[in-house]
């Protein structure tokens, strides 16, 4: 092959990946616009407390964002099979069930989530001096909660958006509720002044419109559910549950390390990390998500390459994404580690500055984000090759490597130092990703240095 047909080669597979791909990351850049604007406006107009409140309120959303994935994901699965295998009826069942369900189990979340919410948050600081953190996050999230079920009827609706391949719908309905965030927040914080409360209502009434959509979607559009009305069995919610559970699981864990890791940093009396954590969450969803549309891109073609036999074809695109996953990883890196305070201080008011101690907690966060490349490659590779249970077992990794650290960094470290879980857990997720992939492609007639020599 000349060089000039493996260049060629090289830009038909970058098209491939970006159409395959495209589409769900403009719809992550809408849906991480919205997270974004009410960390903006949060920190620059309650304050480096109010985003200290947010680091609070973030895993107790993490249960929502758990339900959430494990339906898009499952749900998707077996509708995406049911579609392609003529059985349409079976489809709508299942659609109508996943909202039936998942909703009668969010709106249960929801009233449990108001009566729990203040004294959940107020076992973690032992110091009256720290309430008013805890009273904006409660504030906060009694108001959001009830938003939870009208997120999670926009979020499976993106999903069978994709299943009836409509990715540009998808892209529609989050760049709708993203922009209704922000003209929300907006009024109501800078122009009204209605701080915490404020940033949750403008959360609601988006959540509200992105269900709306949903419902007019599948109700009155040409898309409209036409089969008699009835519910998929739990039989097939339980597959749901198998294929999406790995998922779910991962969000899981990060509800719990986030919870203890909060709790630690409340003990040690710096609160100002809460805000620093709120930050490094914000920033780390906006800058990997080229990562995650690349990841989304590559998935279907290496399924598709390998179930028709283009093996070739199917390792370079392994090969090409690898490089482009890494290069795209270790340019974010670097980003972060030398604009770390230009970063942080975009989210604070003027008066408010970043402490020392928030900027090396970031920087101690972001200290190995390169392995998130190496991690998120693998696992993308497994999932492509349909890997049935290494997935869930790396999405263990943080749980068993950031418990323990979280409690021991602040023993012999100062407390910033609690940041290094992070980092740590980063590192474990690449180690135990490659040790899975290389067995895992050795099944499948596939070396890993295969992967990078050819070059026919």
């Amino acid at each position: 092959m000349t060089n000039e047909k493996y260049e060629q080669d090289i830009g038909g597979i970058i098209r491939d990946i970006i159409s395959y791909g495209g589409s769900t990351f403009a719809a992550l850049v809408a849906a991480s616009i919205y997270t974004m604007t009410d960390e903006y406006f949060i920190g620059n107009y309650v304050g480096r407390d109010g985003l200290g409140a947010m680091a609070l309120v973030f895993p107790v959303t993490l249960i929502f964002t758990a339900l959430g994935t494990l339906v898009e994901i499952g749900g998707s699965a077996v509708v995406s099979e049911m579609i392609g295998k003529g059985r349409r009826a079976e489809a709508e069942a299942v659609i109508r069930g996943n909202y039936l369900y998942v909703g009668v189990f969010a709106v249960v979340i929801a009233v449990a989530g108001n009566f729990l919410a203040k004294p959940l948050l107020q076992s973690l600081s032992d110091s009256p001096d720290e309430w008013h953190i805890v009273g904006y996050a409660v504030s906060y999230l009694k108001i959001i909660l009830w938003g939870m079920p009208f997120l999670l009827a926009g979020v499976l609706t993106q999903g069978f958006m994709r299943c009836i391949e409509k990715p540009r719908h998808v892209l529609y309905l989050i760049f709708t509720t993203s922009m209704t965030n922000v003209v929300l927040d907006a009024l109501m914080m800078a122009v009204f002044g209605m701080g915490m409360e404020g940033a949750a209502l403008a959360t609601f009434i988006s959540q509200v419109l992105g269900a709306a959509i949903s419902f007019w979607y599948f109700s009155f559009s040409g898309q409209r559910l036409g089969s008699p009305r009835k519910l998929c069995s739990p039989l097939v919610m339980w597959k749901e549950v198998k294929i999406g559970g790995g998922f779910a699981l991962a969000e899981i864990m990060m509800f719990f390390t986030e919870f203890l890791q909060n709790g630690v940093i409340l003990h040690y009396d710096a609160p100002q990390l809460l805000a620093a954590a709120s930050i490094s969450n914000v920033i780390l969803s906006f800058a990997y998500l080229p990562l995650s549309g690349l990841d989304t891109g590559t998935q279907p073609l290496v399924s598709r390459l390998f179930a028709e036999g283009r093996l070739r074809k199917c390792l370079r695109v392994m090969r090409f994404s690898f490089f482009l996953t890494m290069l795209l990883t270790c340019a974010v890196y670097l980003a972060l580690m030398v604009f770390t305070w230009e970063l942080t201080s975009f989210f604070l008011p003027e008066n408010e500055t970043a402490t020392e101690e928030m900027i090396l907690f970031l920087r101690y966060s972001f200290l190995l984000q390169p392995c998130v490349g190496l991690s998120t490659w693998a696992c993308g590779v497994m999932a492509a090759l349909e890997d049935e249970w290494r997935n869930v077992v790396i999405n263990l990794v943080p749980v068993v490597v950031q418990v323990p650290c979280i409690y021991l960094l602040p023993t012999f470290l100062p407390i910033e130092a609690i940041a290094l879980n992070y980092s740590i857990s980063d590192f474990g997720l690449a180690l135990v990703g490659v040790i899975l992939l290389v067995p895992f492609l050795r099944m499948h007639g596939i070396s890993l240095s295969g992967i990078f020599k050819d070059r026919a």
